[in-house]
């Protein structure tokens, strides 16, 4: 940390307490603000609520002073002008009326009221449906009391009434009521916030019924006479004496409202006066926010004039200890310090650096010396380690490539092994597979189109796996390649119909350059796919923004030998991109085995089986690329003296085995099963054994000697060409059929193999099988004359 920032820290550290006593005083004002806020908004509410009393305390006096008359009363002739006389005397009720125990009105001050057909006029009912409710109300009255919210015919002119029973000279008596105006009340309230100098003018004044119904409020007294207190206010209604609330008042707008119940009887008014919180808070809020201004700005300068006197008498003179600390690490020792000011403290540590620059100055005279005599002996020795290094260079590249060459035999014969371990296994799997497949198919009725695409669906991955394994064995060089005359071009066309934005993306356009009357290749085709597919796969990630894919072919003379080809005709396949290129050192490794740039996304092996595939058909794989420049890369394939062979015609179900027997051999029960069920299909009679010993038993055995026998060759105990020449000593001459998944031959001697009459690979169809049982039957006709 700076020196500056250190002192600004302590500043800060100083003034914390200060800022934090200011922050303590502020909270004690403003909660004390908050406790005298509602001690006022009570004081207020109470106000009110006594000039509320009040004109309640009239309506007493008043409805007392009535009952004291006779002609009222007595509901004499004169009632009516009696009471007209009072309500006129006395303008803040809007009529006074004589109710008997019915509740009907006998005598009122307007004689409207009195009339049957406008007897709901103050209530709103409608005129001739009974007794109003205020009129029943006054009849239920056992003491002074309050009705509660009436408006008036038109909702206009709303009262609140007062009731009073008297004994009148009848026998029942009845109750006097003085209808209190609301308007009047409302017109009240800002006349009393005028004359009363203690009420504050910015209150919200509201007188309520025990029911929280809105009888008079300023402002806006016509907008919510009538309407309900919301629901938060409720503790107001229940309230027996005065309290303060915080909520949202019924115009919507948030307010701190006191409220004092006003006791009428057994009724109650409600009185509130209701203050916006901020307004009373701002002298506090003023007052606080100019004294944290004043303790900020006090802070600011207090950091200004530390952040002065640091940098002239501190920052100053630390830069030029820096400075000087600096120039001796750069070698320059000559630099000195000003050391004149003895007494402060930055002098005496000037004055020690100088007395360690002069040590360091001597020490560094000292050292050169020395390094100048040893570097006279290194380089003498050094002329005596560069003649030895030389010759160690060269046997360590000598070396290298020796491993390098080790290295890549031992990936391959690592994946050779791996290969070869699964090939078997997994092709008998396939092959219980095909095989269900086919019997399938031709259990199911023609008809059935959808279970038949199905069924070629599921052949079609059992013959992408076969491929696959049959291109592991290739790479490892554990299979010897199928190779026919190819014509590249159609292949090519054929495979670029299939390559569509699934999957090579929407980004990629495909474009082909095939040239006419092209020679024919020596290839295995599903081999020369495969490495198309890998190379076209190849150039779509190196063009994560999209770009055009270029496959074009080439006839190629070579008239001298090239690197791994002959001299010959070729054809030449180049799939170029327009992708990101590869460096020298990508590319000079971009054919070894389990290299990959994808990462965790790549096994490193698609260029690999590449070069293996074009390697076993006589030809080589170059590449040419540069980054940013897109790569290009060419397959040789030597010429084939041929033309390309044509597709094989599918021949009819093969029925002219129809009663021979068939002498199965394999180890795997649902190889042997399914393998079974195939030739049964093919209305052949089937014997079948799990191994040799078995299948020697069942030939000695046999009521009828087999036409053909077919047996598996990795078995336990005896393999299949042993088997083979086992049946030959026996006396059996006819045809035998080796079916493997994947067997090494190379080591058999040619004379056992000439005992076998042709090989099936795993997994074969049922077609397949047809026609080998048809090839067969055409060579060894003579043989099958006579079998039963």
């Amino acid at each position: 940390m700076r020196l500056s920032r250190r002192l600004l820290l302590i500043i800060a550290t100083c003034l914390l307490p200060p800022i934090l006593c200011q922050l303590a005083i502020s909270w004690s004002q403003w909660t004390e603000r908050k406790a005298q806020i509602d001690t006022l908004v009570v004081h207020q509410t109470e106000l009110l609520a006594s000039d509320v009393g009040s004109i309640v305390e009239g309506a007493r006096i008043l409805l007392t002073m009535t009952s004291e008359i006779p002609e009222v009363v007595d509901l004499g002739p004169a009632c009516g002008e009696r009471l007209a006389s009072l309500s006129r005397k006395v303008p803040s009720f809007a009529f006074l009326a004589v109710l008997d125990r019915t509740g009907a009105v006998r005598c009122a001050s307007d004689p409207v009221l009195v009339s049957p057909a406008s007897a709901g006029a103050v209530s709103g009912d409608a005129p001739g449906h009974g007794t109003p409710a205020w009129a029943a109300a006054g009849a239920a009255a056992r003491g002074f009391s309050i009705g509660g919210y009436t408006p008036a015919a038109g909702g206009a002119g709303a009262v609140v009434p007062f009731f009073l029973p008297f004994d009148g000279a009848g026998p029942s008596g009845g109750t006097l009521v003085a209808g209190l105006s609301l308007d009047w009340l409302a017109a009240h309230l800002p006349q009393l916030q005028q004359a009363n100098g203690t009420l504050l003018s910015g209150a919200v004044l509201t007188v309520a019924g025990a029911d929280g119904t809105v009888l008079a409020r300023n402002p806006a007294y016509r907008e919510f006479v009538g309407k309900q207190f919301p629901p938060a206010a409720r503790p107001a209604l229940d309230a027996t004496g005065p309290g303060v609330l915080r909520l949202q008042s019924i115009d919507g707008v948030t307010r701190v409202i006191g409220y004092v119940p006003v006791r009428i009887g057994t009724s109650s008014l409600i009185t509130t006066a209701g203050f916006q919180e901020a307004d009373l808070m701002a002298d506090v809020d003023r007052a606080m926010q100019r004294s944290f201004l004043l303790l900020g700005i006090g802070a600011v300068l207090a950091f200004l004039l530390t952040m002065i006197v640091a940098r002239r008498f501190i920052a100053r003179p630390a830069r030029a200890l820096l400075q000087a600390a600096r120039r001796w690490r750069e070698g320059d020792m000559s630099v000195r310090l000003d050391s004149t000011e003895h007494v402060s403290e930055f002098g005496q540590i000037a004055a020690a650096w100088n007395d360690m620059a002069d040590a360091l100055a001597s020490r560094e005279r000292e050292l050169r010396e020395h390094a100048e005599a040893l570097e006279a002996r290194v380089a003498e020795r050094t002329q005596e380690l560069l003649a030895t290094n030389n010759r160690l260079q060269v046997e360590i590249a000598e070396r290298l490539n020796t491993e390098a060459a080790l290295v890549q035999s031992q990936k391959l014969q690592a994946v050779g092994q791996l290969a070869g371990g699964i090939a078997h296994d997994f092709n008998n799997l396939l092959a219980t597979i095909q095989g269900s497949l086919d019997l399938l198919d031709r259990s199911v009725p023609a008809q059935e189109a959808r279970q038949h695409a199905w069924i070629e669906r599921a052949s079609n991955a059992v013959t992408r796996g076969s491929q696959l394994t049959r291109r592991l064995l290739a790479f490892s060089r554990r299979r010897l390649p199928s190779v026919q005359s190819t014509d590249v071009n159609a292949l090519i066309t054929e495979m670029v119909a299939l390559l569509g934005t699934a999957t090579l993306g929407q980004q990629i356009r495909i474009r082909t350059e095939l040239a006419p009357d092209l020679w024919p290749v020596m290839v295995e085709p599903s081999q020369v796919e495969a490495a198309l597919l890998n190379l076209t796969l190849n150039g779509r990630d190196a063009m994560p923004d999209g770009g055009t894919l270029t496959i074009r072919t080439s006839a190629r003379i070579l008239r001298t030998a090239a690197p791994g080809v002959a001299p010959g005709d070729y054809v030449a396949i180049a799939v170029a991109d327009t992708g990101t290129g590869m460096s020298p050192e990508i590319m000079r490794r971009a054919l070894e085995p389990f290299f990959t740039t994808k990462g965790s996304g790549g096994s490193g092996l698609g260029l690999s089986q590449v070069q293996a595939m074009v390697q076993e058909s006589g030809g080589a794989v170059t590449i040419d690329s540069h980054p940013g420049e897109g790569t290009t890369i060419e397959l040789l394939l030597p010429r084939a003296s041929a033309a390309a062979a044509p597709v094989a015609a599918v021949h009819d179900k093969c029925v002219r085995w129809g009663g021979h027997t068939v002498l199965l051999v394999d180890d795997d029960e649902e190889v042997r099963q399914v393998t079974a069920d195939m030739l049964t299909q093919l209305q052949c009679r089937v014997v079948a054994a799990d191994g040799g010993v078995a299948a020697l038993r069942e030939f000695e055995e046999a009521d009828c000697r087999p036409s053909l026998v077919i047996l598996d060759y990795a078995m336990p105990g005896m393999n299949g060409v042993d088997l083979a020449l086992a049946l030959r000593e026996q006396g059996f001459d006819g045809p035998i059929i080796l079916a493997t998944g994947y067997a090494d031959l190379s080591g058999i001697p040619a004379e056992d193999l000439a005992q076998l009459s042709a090989v099936l690979n795993k997994p074969y169809s049922l077609s397949e099988l047809e026609s080998l049982l048809m090839q067969v039957e055409a060579e060894n006709g003579v043989a099958l004359e006579g079998a039963v």
